[in-house]
């Protein structure tokens, strides 16, 4: 980045001239009178309110725009009442910028600019105004946020997980697994023990004949442990943030954060469902909010969270009829799966033992065993009190120069899944607003 002087502008004169006389000169870095420019970055309209702090930057470049190091001054041009900058003047940086701050006057409604000037360019200015009320914010914003469990799964979820592991996990999964239900839910310790000495030969003929019937059927039960991780892991909620009317000068203000429905993420597939429909209350709960030039902040907060009925949701209202619409709840997915007469007649004449029935009844039992174990084991998550805690804050954008915040962007979650006694950090959680308005 080059250094511009007077010294040098003398230099680039005389150069200049010289090279008029001897012919073209191949020295493409000497700088003709003008040969600066100062822009402005970002927005030339400022609009305060009284002792809010704003950021301001300007470029220092030559005609070409590259950057240029040199000293940048700043001026009040007008009654600033107060006004105040970070710094009057600085050295740019190695892009030929300076970013200085701008505090404004505590009390009074102002109007003045700000100029910035460098050698050998145009100056620029800024056009400040400084109101009591720069911003209206009151309002209901519908919130849109991500939830990350970076910790991983609460309570006892993981569990639930590790279930359907199980039943892919082997080479004649998940014949292994549906041998492994029937053999536990057979109390005869004969008929026990010669299934276990057919094994694992019987193992792969159910493999056979599952895949047989159910071609898909590791695929699916897979995808369903697969997008149970999913849901589990991470979530995201509908909410809507209302905005009580009133200022302070400092910006502090009440609001009442309702949370109104779940969000579901599967792959790139999002599915949201109002609390209501689930058969779920909504919740609300009054928050601290601020804002200032650039951002809004809403303070710390919690919701309690009945996360084993939302996963029960995810499971049968969500994940379940994606696999198989026939299905409404694990159980009947999984007999669905299953052919469990042909599991049972197949059993009975490998090892010549048994009748049909006999093993039928024991698949049937052993299906819905498990069913009952998975389901068991998401609606206990609710017996520990689970607290979502957080924080945050995000850039307002007025869309349309109304002085009216309308989006809420680039926003950030902060805080803890609490599970009983144990917190678990969030990791990085999102959300996004816009403006609800009313006919």
């Amino acid at each position: 980045m080059r250094t511009i002087s007077s010294t040098t502008l003398l230099l680039a004169l005389t150069l200049g001239a010289a090279a008029c006389a001897s012919g073209p000169s191949d020295d493409g870095d000497d700088l003709a009178p003008g040969g600066a420019q100062l822009a402005i970055v970002g927005e030339r309209s400022v609009l305060l309110e009284n002792g809010w702090t704003t950021e301001i930057t300007v470029r220092y470049s030559d005609t070409e725009g590259a950057p240029l190091a040199g000293q940048i001054d700043f001026v009040f041009d007008g009654d600033a009442g107060g006004s105040v900058l970070s710094a009057f003047s600085g050295s740019t940086d190695a892009a030929g910028e300076l970013t200085v701050e701008l505090t404004a006057g505590d009390v009074g409604e102002l109007a003045f600019d700000v100029e910035a000037s460098a050698e050998a360019a145009d100056p620029v200015r800024w056009n400040v105004q400084v109101l009591q009320n720069a911003l209206e914010v009151a309002g209901d914003y519908r919130l849109t946020s991500e939830f990350d469990l970076a910790s991983g799964l609460p309570g006892t979820a993981g569990q639930v997980i590790n279930t359907f592991i199980d039943m892919t996990d082997d080479p004649y999964d998940p014949a292994t697994w549906v041998l492994d239900q029937i053999v536990d839910n057979i109390d005869n310790g004969t008929i026990r023990d010669l299934i276990d000495g057919a094994r694992p030969a019987i193992d792969g003929l159910l493999y056979d004949l599952l895949v047989n019937n159910t071609p898909d059927i590791v695929a699916r039960l897979i995808e369903v442990g697969d997008a149970f991780g999913q849901v589990a892991r991470g979530f995201g909620t509908a909410s809507t943030l209302h905005v009580e009317a009133g200022n302070d000068v400092d910006g502090a203000m009440l609001a009442q954060h309702i949370l109104t429905g779940l969000i579901f993420h599967i792959d790139d597939q999002s599915f949201e469902y109002g609390l209501a429909d689930l058969g779920m209350t909504e919740m609300s709960t009054d928050v601290a909010f601020g804002y200032d030039a650039t951002r809004i902040t809403v303070g710390a907060h919690e919701f309690p969270l009945s996360y084993g009925s939302i996963l029960m949701v995810a499971l049968e209202q969500l994940i379940i009829p994606l696999v198989d619409g026939s299905a409404n709840d694990l159980e009947s997915l999984l007999t669905g799966l299953v052919p469990c007469h042909d599991i049972g007649a197949a059993i009975s004449d490998f090892i010549g033992f048994g009748s049909t029935s006999l093993y039928e009844g024991a698949c049937e039992l052993g299906l819905g065993y498990a069913a009952g174990f998975v389901e068991d084991q998401i609606r206990g998550i609710d017996a520990t009190a689970m607290q979502l805690g957080i924080q945050g804050g995000a850039r307002w954008v007025d869309t349309n120069q109304d002085r009216r915040i309308d989006v809420l962007q680039a926003g950030a979650w902060t805080g803890q899944m609490t599970y009983g006694a144990t917190p678990a950090p969030l990791g990085e959680s999102t959300f996004r607003g816009e403006r609800l308005f009313v006919p």
